[in-house]
């Protein structure tokens, strides 16, 4: 057994290895991968285990963040709420061992000062890591998943029965108030989310994805087939939009926006609830909403009432400089955007 780094002669039996497991993410995708590189401009350093007939029998996909004052930086993954972690799918400690030895072996000789696995929540394996990871600190985020009901000839009904009773009557209001849903990849839709976005999140003070972020994604994915913004109108106008991904088994619900006076209409319970009878029409078994923190009682709630399963996650960060403790959180947020450096909690405030 060997492990070597993906590259283009293994990027098909790559692409052929990942649905051996409906339960594997978008985010180890090829896809993806191309994606954030073109998005980060940083190292993807994708480990791959092949046997002695070179057969892939497990990944660990990883981005190295170089940074010549503060130290380097390896993740697996970086950017909002990318989970990383081995693929694997024989239960092969052999395997698991090699790619988390070869992790580590990477960040040593690249002079990483924090290198982090984030699980999935789907395929935690969490004794695994707590044996393996030697890790400096642990943090937990709050998996979110709606497990889609079977194709029916009653998709309708399914879905309606899958969500809490609130919810069922904001669907029906927005449909009372006859907000009409459609997706397209219109560039006007884009546009729409982008500028949506930026306006929804400057409103709580968060900080937005950039406009080059999403401007990426049509030349790095298919509509249709891999993503789609589905858009809710009322008597013409585009008032929220939501952008969906969609890989092996699980949509993964990724952007929603809406504009702030039409809240109240419901427009997004009815895009969400459309988006989800598609997606059980074409076969998906998850609906992904995503990493929750402990701290988020609004957000978890909402959430809650679309059917969702809890399902931890972990972050296991190995600190082998502890000098970055002693960065604030805006150095960090600075100077590695998008990578994991470690909890807040533990650095200078």
């Amino acid at each position: 057994m060997i492990v070597k780094v993906l590259d283009s002669s293994l990027e098909k039996q790559y692409d052929d290895y990942l649905p051996g497991s409906p339960e594997t993410l978008l985010f180890a995708s090829n896809k993806y991968r191309k994606f954030l590189k073109s998005f980060l401009n940083e190292e993807d350093v994708y480990f791959v285990a092949l046997d002695e007939q070179g057969e892939i029998k497990g990944v660990l996909p990883a981005f190295l963040k170089k940074n010549n004052e503060f130290g380097n930086v390896l993740n697996s993954l970086p950017f909002y709420g990318s989970n990383g972690g081995i693929i694997e799918f024989e239960q092969n400690e052999t395997v698991r061992d090699l790619l988390v030895n070869e992790f580590y072996k990477f960040a040593e000789k690249n002079n990483c000062v924090s290198s982090t696995i984030i699980s999935s929540p789907l395929e935690p394996m969490e004794e695994f890591y707590e044996r393996t990871t030697s890790y400096t600190c642990k943090d937990s985020r709050i998996g979110q998943l709606t497990p889609l009901p079977q194709l029916t000839d009653d998709i309708d009904g399914a879905v309606m029965k899958t969500i809490h009773y609130k919810t069922r009557n904001l669907v029906r209001k927005a449909q009372k108030l006859e907000i009409n849903v459609g997706d397209g990849p219109d560039e006007t839709y884009l546009d729409f989310l982008i500028q949506t976005h930026q306006e929804n999140l400057a409103a709580i003070g968060g900080i937005a994805k950039p406009e080059h972020f999403f401007r990426l994604i049509p030349s790095h994915f298919n509509y249709g087939s891999d993503y789609k913004i589905y858009v809710a109108k009322k008597d013409g106008q585009v008032i929220a939009a939501l952008l969906v991904f969609y890989f092996n088994k699980t949509v993964e619900y990724y952007t929603p926006v809406i504009k702030a006076e039409f809240r109240n209409s419901q427009p997004m319970s009815l895009l969400i609830f459309e988006a989800m009878k598609d997606a059980v029409a074409n076969g998906f078994t998850w609906w992904n909403w995503g990493g929750t923190w402990a701290t988020q009682g609004g957000v978890y709630h909402f959430k809650s009432q679309w059917g969702t399963q809890d399902k931890m996650y972990y972050y296991y960060t190995k600190i082998t400089d502890s000098s970055i403790l002693n960065r604030t959180k805006e150095q960090l947020l600075k100077e590695y955007p998008y990578f994991f450096v470690a909890p807040f909690n533990l650095v200078v405030n």
